[in-house]
């Protein structure tokens, strides 16, 4: 399941020349094409130019989808076990997807997949991820601890019908821009660490940062920069007439030369 960081790859890369999927994202560095094309990164850090598997409903071709999206890599953590972590740089807005067998949530009770079940369609069970290892690589998403902040969100965009038969699964984008070999950090919720008693902590390493939460300084310092900018555009457009006042002045200088 863990994989290399690639050597080359320092950033998600536009598609060269040729690309099949015509409809792009991210300036060109992501497939907006999830019906048709492989939503996934190459670990050179470029679109994938596969269409996607048309065996299930998953946006992933099936390299990708056994495989993994070569923009993450799981890797072993001395306190979690294992995280996922950026293969290169990632910006904010890249989507990508929690995906798994839809099962009831009796079925994944007292068995691995009740800690990493997640939500599918109302009334559609939960995504259970547990049994493809490899390829559903969102169930390594670490929850960040009390002086981290998550760096992934789910959408309410779904993948397979609210009863499919076989893999389903959720939208995920990310949400701030995250370096290579950073953690992917989810919120579990308070009520997943309350029911098994389990505390919790920074899983940020020297080797796989977290993103991290800002302080009270940094956040009054943001808050003052806004609130300058603001006051300094609104000074701006109180020096700038409008247009008929400007002709005007200039009509009225005009007649006195």
């Amino acid at each position: 399941a863990m994989e290399n960081a690639p050597m080359g790859a320092t950033e998600l890369q536009p598609a060269g020349p040729g690309h099949p999927c015509k409809r792009m994202r991210l300036g060109g560095r992501q497939n907006n094409m999830p019906d048709e094309f492989c939503m996934a990164s190459t670990k050179s850090g470029k679109p994938c130019s596969r269409r996607k598997d048309e065996t299930c409903a998953l946006p992933f071709c099936q390299a990708h989808r056994e495989g993994g999206d070569g923009a993450f890599r799981i890797v072993p953590h001395p306190r979690a076990g294992h995280v996922l972590v950026a293969n290169f740089d990632i910006p904010r807005g890249y989507k990508t997807v929690f995906w798994g067998t839809r099962k009831t949530w009796k079925a994944t009770e007292g068995k691995e997949g009740e800690d990493y079940a997640m939500c599918f369609r109302s009334n559609g069970g939960v995504i259970d991820p547990t049994t493809h290892k490899r390829g559903s690589q969102m169930q390594f998403m670490s929850n960040p601890g009390p002086n981290e902040r998550q760096n992934m969100r789910s959408t309410n965009e779904f993948y397979g019908k609210t009863y499919e038969d076989g893999l389903v699964g959720r939208e995920f984008v990310v949400m701030h821009d995250v370096k290579k070999n950073h953690q992917l950090l989810i919120w579990y919720g308070y009520s997943w660490f309350d029911a098994r008693g389990i505390d919790r902590i920074d899983v940020g390493t020297k080797r796989y940062p977290a993103t991290l939460r800002e302080t009270k300084d940094e956040k009054e310092a943001k808050k003052a920069k806004k609130k300058s900018r603001v006051a300094k555009t609104a000074k701006a457009a109180k020096k700038k007439p409008p247009l008929g006042d400007a002709t005007n002045a200039r009509e009225k200088a005009d007649a006195a030369a």
